[in-house]
């Protein structure tokens, strides 16, 4: 059996290590698409990553049944590592989206078994406690990624990067040491054809996501929204027909992880639309330089890891369901602070909003997580944290996409032909579209207090 702090010390750097990759590409992209020739192709080097990783989230998970945890584990770091060799030694922009599309499919992987793992070798509070050191990983990556892969695209080449992606990687293989599963799984048989089916969907779906926030009115993003829900009723038809179906349709109509999914999902779509919106609004609003933006932006990931870090502790003293409430809280706190700083651009309430929002975010996916978990069998778990994880990374993934495009088109459809009414006309863009994801978020709180005895979300901690 794999030793708990041999498995710690290899999930910790493996999830560093995709989270790292992601935030750094997108540091670098513009350099790496200048020096490639492929500037045309520039968005496809994160959004072939990020559909490549969304793809295969629910896949693993199913995965998990019939191979072992770990050995799916290491051929994810594997897969990582075959695609960070091969985007070092890209040589066409074409070589280059290829690789970050098998980069994607290892870091899928990765972060989904990384979750699988740590929930089957801890329980209780200590599960939260190591899921918590995970999801901050996102925040030291967010710390890291952005600085050191501009100085070293800068200094050395973006070529070292993905050098060091391959050292890192290579220690993550090697600390997992021998593989001994602590599940033993069925002898079922793998629904290709239902991940076939979803797979097309998720991939068309994220494409017009995509299309839509280039061009509000994309004929494009209409074909590939009807491709996803085409194929999407082919995935629901096949899976009611399947034995061993790859997402049982019957934790669909379950509350107890539907609820904390969706949850976790307009979390994570939240967050990281603000990331996207925040730096976009105080460069044209009020023409702060990009080390102010990067500054006034560094509250997001470390209050994010913050919160993932306080879970374990604030679920020692509250029920779960009190738990998930308080991060909402924090969330519409720190939404609210936002909405309040565009009228003063005062660095005070950017700083707050952004550090609130952003334990918010990791208290809401750590406790939504530990819900999951905590009810599902054993055998189960890893489909169950699939269905979970695809919710959280399709959030991450959507959630700039469709509030970016809304943004968008609503300074489209007002802004006028003198600069200064642009400038006033995305300011009030954000400001609609950021008072809408307040009042969700503020519909959702008070249908959790009023539900909560109807439908309790129990957990690990006190109830």
């Amino acid at each position: 059996m794999v030793s708990t702090r041999r498995l710690a010390s290899s999930v910790l750097l493996a999830t560093f290590l995709a989270a790292w990759d992601s935030t750094v590409v997108g540091t670098i992209g513009p350099s790496i698409a200048q020096h490639l020739g492929g500037l045309a192709w520039y968005p496809w080097m994160l959004t072939g990553f990020m559909i490549a990783a969304t793809v295969i989230t629910p896949l693993v998970g199913h995965l998990t049944s019939e191979y072992p945890p770990e050995s799916l584990y290491r051929g994810s770091i594997a897969i990582f590592l075959l695609g960070s060799i091969g985007s070092a030694s890209a040589l066409s922009m074409g070589w280059f989206i290829a690789t970050r599309i098998l980069q994607g499919i290892g870091a899928g992987g990765i972060l989904t078994l990384g979750l699988i793992l740590t929930g089957q070798y801890y329980q209780g509070l200590e599960r939260i406690r190591m899921q918590g050191r995970l999801s901050a990983m996102w925040g030291l990556a967010g710390l890291l990624g952005p600085t050191l892969g501009g100085m070293m695209a800068q200094w050395v080449s973006w070529r070292g990067l993905f050098v060091i992606n391959v050292l890192i990687g290579t220690a993550a293989f090697a600390a997992l040491g021998p593989l001994a599963s602590t599940v033993r799984p069925t002898k079922g048989t793998v629904d290709w054809a239902g991940a076939l089916w979803l797979a097309g969907g998720l991939t068309a779906g994220v494409s017009s996501v995509t299309a839509f926030q280039q061009d509000p009115r994309s004929i494009l993003g209409w074909i590939l929204l009807g491709m996803a829900v085409g194929l999407g009723l082919g995935w629901w038809r096949t899976e009611r027909h399947s034995s061993h179906p790859l997402i049982p349709l019957n934790w669909l109509k379950d509350p107890r992880i539907t609820v904390p999914s969706l949850l976790a999902m307009t979390a994570g779509g939240t967050l990281y639309a603000a990331v996207l919106i925040i730096p976009l609004w105080l460069h044209i609003a009020w023409q702060f330089s990009p080390v102010d933006v990067g500054l006034a932006i560094l509250p997001l990931p470390v209050g994010w890891a913050a919160g993932s870090l306080a879970t374990a502790p604030i679920m020692e003293r509250m029920r779960l369901s009190s738990t998930v409430q308080a991060g909402m809280v924090g969330i519409i706190a720190g939404m609210s602070l936002n909405e309040f700083a565009g009228g003063h651009s005062h660095w005070l309430w950017i700083v707050l909003g952004g550090t609130l929002l952003g334990i918010g975010v990791g208290v809401v996916i750590m406790a939504t997580l530990n819900s999951v978990q905590s009810k599902i069998p054993r055998d189960e778990l890893g489909s169950a944290t699939g269905l979970y994880n695809l919710g959280r990374t399709l959030g991450n993934t959507l959630g700039p996409g469709v509030i970016g495009g809304l943004v968008l088109l609503l300074w489209k459809l007002s802004s006028g032909t003198h600069s200064t009414q642009e400038v006033l006309s995305f300011t009030q863009a954000v400001h609609q579209v950021f008072s809408g994801v307040l009042i969700l978020w503020a519909i959702l709180l008070i249908v959790a207090v009023t539900n909560q005895n109807r439908h309790p979300i129990r957990g690990d901690g006190k109830t």
